[in-house]
Parts: C-alpha cells; sequence; structure tokens
C-alpha cells in the first residue's frame, strides 16, 4: 500500500489538512479525510499521476486537488483530467470533476500568491507543442483567466508550471 499525506507532497500546505491519497494499485486510489472524531474516503478507481492540496475556491479551507486519467461519457480516450474536491464538515466531496480544460491536459499546479489562489495548466496543442494557461474558480467551476506561453516545446513548460512568481 502506498500513501502519501499532503503535508509531505505539497510545499503550499501550511498544515497537515487530514487529507492523505492512498494507493491500492495501479488503477484503485482512495482519498481519506482523518479527524479526531471521524474517517471519510472517496474511492477513485483510476490511475493518478498528480495530487495536490490548495484553498482553490478562497474560502478558508483547503481542497483536495487530483489528476486523473479516464474516459468520459464524451471522449472515450484515456486523457488526463482535472478532479478538485473538498473537505465538507470531514467528508470528501466533489468540488468540481472536470472532463477537460480548454485543450488536453498534460499537467497542472496549484498556485497560491499575492493575486490570489489559481490552477496553472500545461495543455496540449494541435501542433503537437504545448501552452501555459491560468484557470481561477468561479462559483461552479474553472474560469479561464489568461495564456502565460503558448505554442512551446514540454520542457520549458514545465519549468514555468512549478515556477510560482511568473
Amino acid at each position: 500500500m502506498f500513501c502519501c499525506s499532503s503535508k509531505t507532497r505539497n510545499k503550499s500546505t501550511e498544515y497537515d489538512s487530514g487529507v492523505t491519497l492512498i494507493k491500492k494499485h495501479d488503477s484503485l486510489f482512495y482519498i481519506q479525510i482523518k479527524s479526531d472524531s471521524l474517517i471519510d474516503t472517496w474511492e477513485l478507481k483510476y490511475p493518478v499521476y498528480q495530487y495536490m492540496i490548495g484553498d482553490v475556491d478562497e474560502n478558508g479551507s483547503n481542497d483536495i486537488l487530483v489528476g486523473v486519467i479516464k474516459t468520459t461519457r464524451f471522449d472515450s480516450i484515456k486523457r488526463k483530467r482535472l478532479f478538485i474536491f473538498k473537505n465538507y464538515e470531514g467528508y470528501v466531496r466533489p468540488l468540481w470533476l472536470g472532463s477537460r480544460l480548454g485543450k488536453p491536459l498534460v499537467d497542472f499546479n496549484f498556485i497560491k500568491n499575492k493575486e490570489g489562489s489559481f490552477i496553472r495548466s500545461v495543455e496540449k496543442e494541435k501542433s503537437g507543442k504545448v501552452l501555459i494557461a491560468e484557470y481561477k474558480w468561479r462559483r461552479f467551476g474553472l474560469e479561464f483567466k489568461r495564456y502565460i506561453h503558448r505554442e512551446i516545446d514540454s520542457l520549458r513548460a514545465i519549468r514555468i508550471l512549478k515556477n510560482e512568481n511568473i
């Protein structure tokens, strides 16, 4: 069994939120929220490629960002998707289960800086190169804010993705 605590996996988490991602095998993970009086889990029947904690909706409570690889009802190809969960009174509850952003997702990062909280994504362009975009939470989902770069190579994009001060 593989386990990773949000405290050790995410630099932006300032305290231990009691959230853990548990891996049973390559295609079965559990998000677990543990408190003094309750343990709640949410089953993910998909491979997970990314896991982060951050206050996406800026309500003062950390959310759980999970990158999964799966098909959707309208897309039969297994692709990277972004799921966002919230801690609702100790229970894992979906906040947003995205089928896609603007373009096919390659990777993402949660950023919190003086401008607020947002999700930075690397997405695949039709040309084969990638773009970097930023999204902000808006009521019931992610709203596109801006492109940082377009038509760049993957290595440069990953370096930019991890840099919070762009």
